[in-house]
């Protein structure tokens, strides 16, 4: 007998801000691997969010915090600088809703292009990016460092957000 796909989730994405520090970074704990450092702290992620430019939208299922993305804009560009998912919610949609919501949302501020970083390495988010449409266009060389030492390069992408349009 073959077993049912388990249903989609109904969440919600909602504004974030530094009063979902806690919420965002129980998921950042659980979603970034300890391995390659790339989770942020807590001061950091709390001064980002009260940046000029900056943004964050949580993903909800209920009350409860399932994702998060931040981002910041700087004149016709947005970066993307962190997007996140609870594992038990990989590849459920989530994290295509929320990098949506970006898109939408750097349109809505008068951006022209959307950029990001990925480890070279990352392959659940380089589908999630290559799928939504970004192009990668550069690789930095030993960018992220993992606990061991090891380093691994960046490869960096860009959305034309015209694509949204046409």
């Amino acid at each position: 007998m073959e077993s049912a796909a388990a249903p989609e989730p109904v969440f919600s994405i909602v504004p974030a801000d530094e009063r979902h520090l806690e919420a965002m970074m129980a998921v950042m704990h659980v979603a970034f691997h300890a391995h390659y450092g790339e989770a942020w702290s807590s001061s950091q992620l709390g001064a980002t969010l009260t940046l000029p430019g900056c943004w964050g939208r949580l993903a909800l299922v209920g009350a409860q915090a399932v994702g998060f993305s931040l981002c910041r804009a700087a004149g016709p560009e947005v970066e993307l600088l962190l997007i996140a998912v609870t594992p038990e919610l990989h590849r459920r949609g989530v994290a295509g809703r929320l990098l949506l919501r970006v898109q939408e949302d750097a349109m809505a501020r008068g951006a022209s292009e959307l950029f990001l970083e990925v480890r070279e390495d990352n392959e659940p988010a380089k589908y999630l990016y290559d799928r939504a449409g970004f192009a990668r266009i550069g690789r930095r060389a030993d960018y992220y460092t993992a606990k061991d030492g090891s380093r691994r390069a960046a490869i960096t992408m860009k959305y034309s957000l015209e694509q949204l349009i046409g």
